[in-house]
C-alpha cells in the first residue's frame, strides 16, 4: 500500500475517508469512527460487503481488513454520486439520461434486494438484524421527535402526534415478506456513478432484513434529489412490473400494501437525520433538504393517512409555515 493521495468528505458520518492505491490499483481507505461501535461498524461493512461482493451486486471489492484498528481499503467507485449526476443530466435538459439513470438503480436495488438476502446472516449486523416496530419506534419515530422536532425546531411534541406516529410504526410488523437484504440508506448519494459508466452502491453497513419497499422510498423520496412526482410514480410501476417479471407477485402486491406507511417512515428518518446533523453535529450542508422532506411528508400523510394522522399533519404545517396544498409544490419537473 502506498501513502494516502488526499482526504475525502463523509457526510453525515464519523467515519474517516481518503484516496490511496492498493496494489497500483486506485483504492479508498475507510477509518473507523472513535469508540467501540466503530470497530463493531467496520466488521459489519467488511462481512456485509464481502457477500454483496461475492453475490454480484456493484459494491466495492475489499482489498484489505485490520481486524485489530477496523482500517477498511476498498475499491475506489470514482467521486460522483447520482444526486451530481441528475444535477449535470439536469442543467442540460437530458431528461431521458436522468430515467435511464434511475431505471437502472431501480434494477440495482432489486438485485441486491434479492441476492443480497441469499445466505444473509443477521449475525454480521452491528445495529438490529430485522425491520421492525421497535426499531421504527426508537430510530425512525422517535428520532423524528426528539431530533427534529424538539431540539431542532424547537417545538413540543403533543401526546395526540406521538400516539398517531406509534400506531403507524406498529403497522410495519403486519408487513409479511421482510426477510429481504435492507440497505436503509438507498439514495443519491449513495450510490455511485462508477467511471467504467455503470452504478455502484456504498454505505451498505447498516444493512439487515427487512421489507422491500422500504429502500424504494428511500430512492424515490429523495429530498437530494426532489424527483417530480409523475416520475415516482413511473419508477415504483417499473418496480412493481420487475418484481412480477421474476414471477413475484405476492411480493409485489404486498409493496403496494406497504408503500404508504414505509414512505412515511423513512421520511421521518431523514428528517430526524437533518435535525441532528445540521443541529448537533453542525453541519449546515443538510439545511437546505429539511423543506422539500418536509413537503413530502406533509403530501405523503395527507394523501394517504388524513383520518389517522390529523394531529401530525397539523404539526407538520406548523412545522413549515410556507406549505400550500397547490400540485405545483409537488416536487421539479422531470420525465
Amino acid at each position: 500500500m502506498k501513502k494516502t493521495v488526499n482526504r475525502l468528505k463523509a457526510d453525515g458520518s464519523d467515519r474517516s475517508f481518503s484516496r490511496t492505491l492498493w496494489k497500483d490499483r486506485p483504492a479508498v481507505k475507510i477509518g473507523p469512527s472513535p469508540g467501540k461501535d466503530g470497530l463493531r461498524e467496520a466488521f459489519s461493512y467488511f462481512r456485509i460487503g464481502s457477500h454483496l461482493f461475492r453475490k454480484g451486486i456493484p459494491v466495492p471489492e475489499i482489498y484489505f481488513f485490520d481486524r485489530h484498528s477496523g482500517v477498511l481499503i476498498v475499491e475506489d467507485l470514482g467521486e460522483t454520486m447520482l444526486f451530481q449526476e441528475v444535477a449535470r443530466l439536469k442543467k442540460e435538459g437530458d431528461t431521458d439520461g436522468i430515467k435511464e439513470r434511475y431505471l437502472e438503480a431501480v434494477e440495482t436495488l432489486i438485485l441486491m434486494q434479492l441476492k443480497g438476502s441469499e445466505g444473509f446472516d443477521t449475525s454480521w449486523c452491528w445495529q438490529e438484524k430485522v425491520y421492525d416496530s421497535r426499531l421504527v419506534l426508537e430510530r425512525e419515530v422517535g428520532y423524528f421527535l426528539n431530533a427534529f422536532v424538539t431540539e431542532y425546531a424547537g417545538f413540543k411534541v403533543s401526546p395526540e402526534v406521538e400516539g398517531e406516529l406509534h400506531d403507524l410504526a406498529r403497522q410495519v410488523d403486519t408487513f409479511t415478506n421482510k426477510r429481504f437484504f435492507l440497505h436503509r440508506d438507498f439514495q443519491s448519494r449513495n450510490i455511485l456513478v462508477r467511471p467504467s459508466g455503470g452504478l455502484g452502491v456504498v454505505d451498505f453497513q447498516a444493512g439487515r432484513l427487512g421489507p422491500l419497499a422500504y429502500d424504494l422510498a428511500s430512492l424515490l423520496h429523495d429530498p437530494y434529489v426532489q424527483l417530480d412526482y409523475s416520475f415516482r410514480n413511473f419508477l415504483f410501476e417499473a418496480y412493481v412490473n420487475s418484481l412480477n417479471g421474476y414471477g413475484m407477485r405476492q411480493q409485489a402486491e404486498e409493496v403496494l400494501r406497504q408503500w404508504p406507511v414505509l414512505s412515511v417512515l423513512r421520511l421521518l428518518q431523514a428528517l430526524g437525520a437533518y435535525g441532528f446533523l445540521a443541529g448537533k453535529k453542525g453541519r449546515p450542508f443538510f439545511r437546505a433538504f429539511i423543506k422539500p422532506a418536509l413537503r413530502d411528508l406533509f403530501w405523503l400523510c395527507c394523501e394517504n393517512f388524513p383520518d389517522r394522522l390529523p394531529a401530525s399533519i397539523d404539526m407538520l404545517k406548523m412545522l413549515d409555515k410556507d406549505i400550500q396544498i397547490q400540485a405545483e409544490d409537488r416536487g421539479l419537473p422531470l420525465p
